[in-house]
């Protein structure tokens, strides 16, 4: 029976993470931001972004682990080797000394944006910037895609029954408790699809023109009947003091809600269409 040799197994185990880690690495600098790689479904070999972050993630967590077992399992040779070389380095005082400059370089140029490596990340943002620019890509409201069917067409003033119509005419299986995200994936299209289904996109604000989320906290009053400092008031028991002028979907990214959310506190679940 072969026997089992460690040393050997902590070495390609460690080649192969630091491959998944560095590959994974190379391929999260290019997708779009988190909520437009949801709304479009974006992909890479057929793995999502969350996906692909787990990928690293892990893979750099084992790497990590591996590599206190390979000095575990190398200590005694480690400690020869550096015997042996530490006269040798006494001859490198210069490379030395170099190398522990740049390396702090790395770090502080990092911390502040000093080039080259600022231009690394000003490439990264472009990369957003690119996918951000793409109208299809960008979502009416936040986490659209995590919506119901209800609260999508509430969110954006959609008549549920024409929504539904428009997915059967698609042959789009739905139902009303999924959110669009899951009937997405149950169809084998985008999130976006969906949305940008002409029919249903032409629907999006056809009582009252504008979505929830662009108007103010004013709008919303004048519009239930409210008075501002009562929905003011709602407001500030949940730790936020907002502007007249901010808007509710402004308010909406600050509480860490949906901006419907935001308008059923306000309005205490009264919405007028």
């Amino acid at each position: 029976m072969t026997r089992f040799r460690a040393r050997g197994f902590v070495s390609l185990l460690s080649t192969f993470t630091f491959i998944i880690s560095l590959v994974s690495g190379i391929v999260l600098y290019f997708p779009p931001q988190g909520k437009v790689a949801h709304w479009i479904n974006w992909t890479f070999w057929g793995l999502d972004k969350e996906t692909w972050g787990a990928l690293h993630i892990n893979s750099s967590l084992i790497l990590f682990i591996v590599i206190i077992f390979h000095f575990y399992l190398n200590w005694n040779i480690l400690i020869n080797y550096i015997k042996k070389r530490a006269q040798a380095a006494i001859n490198l005082k210069v490379e030395l000394a170099i190398s522990l400059l740049f390396s702090l370089f790395i770090i502080i140029a990092s911390i502040y944006s000093v080039q080259p490596f600022k231009q690394i990340i000003d490439w990264n943002e472009g990369v957003k910037d690119y996918w951000a620019a793409k109208t299809e890509a960008q979502p009416p409201v936040p986490h659209a895609e995590e919506m119901t069917v209800e609260e999508f067409c509430e969110e954006l003033e959609i008549p549920v029954e024409k929504f539904e119509n428009r997915m059967k005419k698609n042959n789009w299986a739905f139902e009303r408790s999924q959110t669009i995200k899951e009937i997405a994936q149950a169809n084998d299209i985008a999130p976006a699809d969906i949305y940008n289904e002409p029919q249903v996109k032409s629907e999006q604000g056809a009582g009252a023109g504008a979505g929830w989320g662009r108007m103010t906290v004013p709008e919303v009053c004048e519009k239930n009947n409210i008075r501002v400092e009562v929905a003011l008031a709602e407001l500030k028991k949940l730790g936020v003091n907002p502007e007249e002028s901010q808007t509710i979907r402004d308010i909406s990214s600050e509480l860490k809600m949906r901006p419907y959310e935001v308008i059923k506190i306000i309005t205490g679940e009264t919405f007028e269409h």
